[in-house]
């Protein structure tokens, strides 16, 4: 481990890793999913604040945990860009330094799509996930004295940064259950152990239960999805092939396969048959060691049965922890078996693809703008002094993290400082007339006759969301950001003023 650690070259890939990653990031838009989290965390006066707002969230609190210290300190978003980046190099150091890997894989693991892309450049709570693996897999093998509390330090943590981190935490515990086994621990030692991952899961699982009014229980139009098929035959090629429909401007959670075949309908026994074909060369990679092959298909069991349970695993960043999984079996299948010439070539194959979807990636992230949130102060200071300047729900969650103060919500007809999943939200959603009863009421309570809101829908969707918003009111539009990657994250500037008295409503 010395002389790995001194190897000049690997640091200059380090380098090189730190320098591309940062330099992306200073081009990547933050967008709503992002901007959420931390304004949870910079909202929430005490920790006891952050653990009941978190639970709405349907995420355990670790991601939050990390922003509410940083936010004690700072109101600056872009420092959660700078904790991101930092634990994005955390994770290449330790493949770079101290996994099991031949040195060319080491080299090409960090420049694949998760590793530089995804799990790197977003700040959510993916990527320091990555970071707790891979901590485990330095440790989990380890024979010194506080081995123990070390590993459980880290693998409680893995449990409370996202549900997908769950099954990966219990894969890996199953991998650690079994590596004591081996060692002819004794079946009361195992089954302490076993007892104390159990533990771990009930905790995380009574941490992000939602509470009652929460709009995972009472019904939401954005909450689990219906089960499909897709969802497992698609998470393999989207981990392991993570390659984007290139010809789409909006490549971003596309897949060239899946995307495909969309448009043509022949090619949908195809995909099949290559994600049995890429589980199968993860499981020939692993192969004989029954530890490792146990944690990788116990992680691709517990993604098919919460796909089954609703939870999509179509989005890239979710089935991406397929990947991470094998990742973790691979580094732990080093320790007791070097890679043969063949497995070796196949792996490369594999990282090859990552390579290619990461360079895509990057390259569009730094030509193209990803999202347009940033823009809100330009936006903002060009609403005349001396005029109301409103939002509506889902833009008011950007406007509080660039403006760093809460707005007033139109729709919601209060003012807020970040999106809550509660029953309020969904009776939101559920009125069709959102838009034009919120200026009506805004319009008679403060004795005005006109407002800017600042949106990240444009006046046709606008129109889609409340029938009469265009008929009783007039919308000049002020300015706009539009063509971020992200399909969500454009920006309008609407100078809102009413026509005539309201029509009866049904």
């Amino acid at each position: 481990m010395q002389s790995t650690f001194k190897n000049k070259l690997l640091w200059i890939v380090f380098a090189i890793y730190a320098v591309l990653c940062a330099w992306s990031m200073t081009h990547h838009g933050l967008w709503s999913d992002e901007v959420h989290s931390w304004d949870i965390a910079k909202t929430s006066n005490s920790y006891g604040d952050l653990l009941a707002h978190s639970r709405y969230e349907g995420h355990p609190p670790g991601w939050y945990s990390i922003l509410w210290i940083i936010t004690r300190f700072t109101h600056r978003i872009a420092w959660m860009q700078v904790v991101q980046w930092a634990i994005a190099c955390s994770v290449t150091f330790l493949i770079l330094f101290y996994s099991t890997f031949p040195a060319i894989i080491k080299v090409l693991i960090p420049f694949g799509y998760y590793f530089l892309f995804e799990y790197a450049l977003f700040s959510r709570n993916y990527g320091i996930g990555v970071l707790l693996v891979c901590g485990i897999c330095l440790i989990i093998r380890g024979n010194f004295q506080l081995q123990p509390v070390i590993y459980y330090a880290l693998l409680f943590s893995l449990f409370n940064v996202h549900l997908i981190a769950i099954l990966l935490a219990c894969s890996l515990h199953l991998y650690y259950l079994l590596l004591q086994k081996e060692r002819r621990k004794k079946p009361q030692y195992l089954l302490i152990h076993a007892l104390i991952g159990g533990a771990f899961l009930l905790m995380t699982l009574r941490l992000i239960y939602p509470p009652a009014d929460s709009a995972l229980l009472v019904g939401s139009q954005g909450g689990l999805h219906a089960f499909d098929t897709r969802y497992i035959t698609d998470a393999p090629l989207r981990s392991f092939l993570p390659v984007p429909a290139w010809w789409m401007y909006h490549f971003w959670n596309t897949q060239f396969l899946v995307n495909a075949t969309r448009m043509q309908d022949g090619l949908k026994f195809f995909n099949p048959l290559i994600s049995i074909t890429l589980i199968a060369s993860a499981l020939f990679l692993l192969w004989p060691n029954r530890k490792c092959l146990a944690l990788f298909c116990m992680n691709l069991l517990l993604g098919g049965l919460i796909s089954i349970a609703g939870f999509s695993l179509t989005s890239a960043r979710y089935a991406g922890y397929l990947y991470i999984g094998f990742i973790a079996a691979l580094w732990l299948y080093g320790y007791e078996n070097p890679l043969t010439i063949k497995k070796k070539r196949l792996t490369l194959v594999l990282l090859s693809f990552q390579g290619v979807a990461a360079i895509f990636a990057i390259c569009q992230t730094i030509r193209l703008p990803f999202s347009y949130l940033d823009q809100i102060p330009a936006l903002s200071s060009k609403v005349p002094p001396g005029h109301r300047l409103v939002s509506d729900y889902w833009t008011m969650n950007a406007y509080s993290a660039f403006m760093d103060k809460p707005i007033y919500c139109v729709d919601l007809q209060k003012e807020k400082s970040y999106i809550t999943w509660d029953s309020e939200m969904v009776a939101m959603l559920k009125n069709p007339y959102r838009y034009s009863g919120g200026f009506r009421y805004l319009f008679q309570k403060e004795g005005i006759n006109d407002v800017y809101l600042i949106s990240m829908h444009d006046s046709g969707e606008l129109s889609e969301l409340d029938a009469q918003l265009a008929t009783s009111f007039h919308l000049a539009l002020i300015d706009k950001k539009e063509e971020a990657i992200e399909r969500g994250s454009n920006l309008y500037l609407y100078k809102i003023s009413e026509k005539y008295a309201a029509p009866d409503q049904p």
